[in-house]
C-alpha cells in the first residue's frame, strides 16, 4: 500500500514537472488553432512544436535568472532538472521514515509543492531586491554620466565607459549598463533605453530613461539635467528614509505595550496582591 501511494505521488509530481517544462504563454491558443486545421499531425510537425515550446521555455527561464542577477545562461538548463532531482530525493527520504502512511503522503505533497514553487518565489524576491539596489545606486551613475557628457563624450560613449567603471562598484548595475550599451550599438540607443526601462521597473529608472530620450529627440543639454535629476533622486530617497523612521515609532508601540508596560504593571501590583488576606473572603 505504501509503495503504491508513493508511486502515485511521484507519478503526479513527474506529470506536473513535465507540464511546467512545456508551459509557455499562449500555447493553448496555438494548439487549438493547429488542431482545428488538421486533426492528424505528422511526427515531424509534432517534434517541431515540442522543440519550439522547449526553446521558448528555455528563454523564459534564462530571462528569469537574468532578472534575478544570475548572468550565466547555462544555469537555465539545470534549473528544472535540479528541482526535479531535489523533489524526488527528499520524497524518497520521507518514504523511509518510520511514521504513519498519511503523514508520509502529506509530507511528500508539501515537499513537492515547496520545491516547485519556492525557487520561483526566491527568484522574484531577488529581482525586486536587485531593482531596489540599482535604483538606490542610480544617482551615482547620473553624476558620473554628467561629468562624461561635460567632457564631450556622447551618450553612447558614456554608457560604454560607465559599465567598465561600475564593474567593481555594482556588478548588477554594470551588467545592465553594458547590456544597454551593446543593444544600443545594434538597435539604437533609444530602443535600448526602453528595454532597460522594461527590465528595471522603477520610477528612478523611468525618469532617467525619459531624460535621455528627451535629449536625443530634442537635442537639449543633458549634463545639468542629469545632475539635477541625481539630486532629486537623493532627496526622494531621504524622504523615504524619513517616512520609514516616522512609521517606526507607531510600529514599536505594540511590542512596547506588550513586552514592557504589562510586565511593569505586574511587577508593581504583584507585591500588594501577595500581601492581601483572602481568608475573610473564603468565610
Amino acid at each position: 500500500m505504501i509503495i503504491l501511494m508513493s508511486l502515485l505521488v511521484i507519478t503526479l509530481t513527474i506529470t506536473f514537472l513535465v507540464f511546467e517544462m512545456v508551459k509557455v504563454h499562449g500555447r493553448q491558443k496555438k494548439i487549438k488553432s493547429f488542431i482545428s486545421k488538421s486533426q492528424t499531425l505528422s511526427p515531424v510537425k509534432s517534434n517541431r512544436i515540442i522543440i519550439g515550446f522547449a526553446k521558448e521555455q528555455r528563454k523564459e527561464l534564462e530571462q528569469k535568472l537574468l532578472d534575478a542577477g544570475y548572468y550565466n545562461k547555462n544555469l537555465a538548463k539545470y534549473y528544472l532538472p535540479t528541482k526535479f532531482a531535489v523533489a524526488v530525493c527528499i520524497s524518497l527520504a520521507i518514504l523511509f521514515l518510520n511514521i504513519a502512511v498519511l503523514y508520509k503522503v502529506v509530507a511528500v505533497v508539501v515537499v513537492m509543492i515547496t520545491v516547485i514553487i519556492l525557487p520561483d518565489i526566491i527568484l522574484d524576491i531577488k529581482k525586486k531586491l536587485m531593482v531596489r539596489k540599482i535604483s538606490r545606486n542610480l544617482p551615482y551613475v547620473l553624476d558620473i554620466m554628467s561629468v562624461c557628457v561635460q567632457t564631450g563624450m556622447t551618450i553612447e560613449a558614456s554608457f560604454d565607459y560607465l559599465h567598465k567603471e561600475l564593474a567593481a562598484f555594482d556588478s548588477d548595475l554594470s551588467y545592465q549598463i553594458k547590456k544597454t550599451s551593446d543593444a544600443g550599438k545594434i538597435h539604437g540607443i533609444e530602443k535600448a533605453l526602453n528595454d532597460l526601462n522594461n527590465r528595471l521597473p522603477a520610477p528612478e529608472v523611468q525618469s532617467f530613461v525619459l531624460t535621455i530620450i528627451q535629449n536625443l529627440q530634442y537635442g537639449t543639454s543633458v549634463a545639468n539635467i542629469l545632475s539635477d535629476l541625481a539630486e532629486d533622486m537623493r532627496r526622494i530617497q531621504l524622504l523615504k528614509v524619513e517616512e520609514k523612521v516616522g512609521k517606526l515609532s507607531a510600529k514599536m508601540s505594540v511590542p512596547l505595550i506588550l513586552l514592557i508596560m504589562f510586565p511593569i504593571v505586574i511587577l508593581i501590583l504583584a507585591p500588594g496582591v501577595m500581601q492581601l488576606d483572602f481568608t475573610d473572603l473564603r468565610k
